[in-house]
């Protein structure tokens, strides 16, 4: 999903439509907050879960353990 957004993002953009980019961010934003808070608030941690669940999604073959 988060892909899917970052590519909408990408191609309404150049025509010069920025709404969607807001949209998009506004609600990475919230995600960020909302796992900023449960984190502690670390903004160190929370980057590293980020990273840590966003390298999962594209590194691991489906159904690997």
């Amino acid at each position: 999903m988060q892909m899917q957004g970052y590519a909408v993002v990408a191609a309404v953009g150049t025509h010069g439509d920025d709404l969607i980019g807001e949209a998009v961010r506004a609600g990475w934003m919230r995600t960020w907050e909302n796992r900023a808070l449960a984190l502690g608030a670390d903004a160190d941690r929370t980057a590293r879960f980020f990273a840590r669940g966003m390298l999962t999604s594209v590194g691991l073959p489906c159904g690997a353990k």
